[in-house]
């Protein structure tokens, strides 16, 4: 068990410990109050000196949480530790898990330590929930769920920015010439405030590209031709699948049959 996940059980130790003492207290309140209802003055008298133990005891207990978690959890965020642990975690649970760039990989999932808000970013969203067994827990449900990622409508916005670098270059018939997929993601975020990291995009062509019968509304097929791999001037998309195995995207063309 990690430092972290000890902190934790140690903890709701201590709050087991308050919270069964407090129960104790309200019982006795609640006995103390039925026999001032109704008068029990030798049950009063029993009844209050059971009270002010039990408020005592309350006192006692939860003086051990004054000093909180007391763990540098942002530390334990940020130096690699926690990562460790939930590489662990995840294993645990037959999750494939690796790093690259800073990025965590857990396909399709994608996640981000962000330490300043005490959270990971799994895609666009803020999970707070870090305890790394729970979130390996998470990250398990999250991959057996059926995927959102909607084909169709990225290939029609990879299509628009495609047509928009490649212009006059293409006639609407034929195989049409290769754009940079570094280049179009630059036209998928040229908008102020747009929040697609080139990880997701990345992943997303990897999904395409199981998707190779599928066609834009015009009727094109798509191609990510490997001979673009020579091309010194085209950066290169890496994508990692569910195995970890690396994949490198450069370019895209559409073809207009018939």
């Amino acid at each position: 068990m990690s430092d972290f996940e000890e902190h934790l059980v140690d903890l709701d130790a201590t709050l087991d410990v308050v919270q069964r003492v407090g129960k104790s207290m309200l019982a006795a309140i609640g006995r103390a109050r039925a026999a001032v209802k109704i008068g029990r003055v030798a049950d009063i008298e029993r009844s209050l000196g059971a009270v002010s133990q039990r408020v005592d005891e309350a006192k006692a207990a939860a003086d051990a949480l004054r000093t909180g978690l007391n763990f540098d959890t942002k530390g334990y965020l940020a130096d690699g530790r926690f990562t460790k642990d939930l590489k662990k975690a995840a294993g645990e649970r037959g999750l494939r898990f690796f790093e690259s760039n800073g990025r965590i990989y857990c396909f399709p999932l994608l996640l981000r330590i962000d330490a300043g808000e005490l959270a990971v970013k799994i895609g666009r969203r803020l999970e707070r929930r870090i305890r790394p067994s729970e979130l390996a827990g998470l990250l398990a449900r999250a991959q057996q769920r059926p995927q959102r990622f909607r084909e169709a409508q990225f290939l029609e916005m990879l299509y628009r920015a495609w047509r928009r670098l490649v212009g006059a270059a293409w006639q609407g018939s034929g195989s049409g010439p290769v754009a940079g997929l570094a280049d179009i993601h630059e036209v998928l975020t040229l908008l102020p405030g747009t929040d697609y990291p080139v990880e997701e995009f990345a992943r997303d062509l990897l999904l395409l590209d199981r998707r190779p019968d599928l066609r834009t509304r015009d009727g094109c097929r798509f191609e990510f031709p490997a001979s673009t791999l020579s091309r010194g001037r085209l950066r290169r998309i890496l994508a990692y699948d569910e195995r970890g195995q690396e994949r490198a995207y450069i370019g895209i063309r559409f073809v207009k049959e018939g």
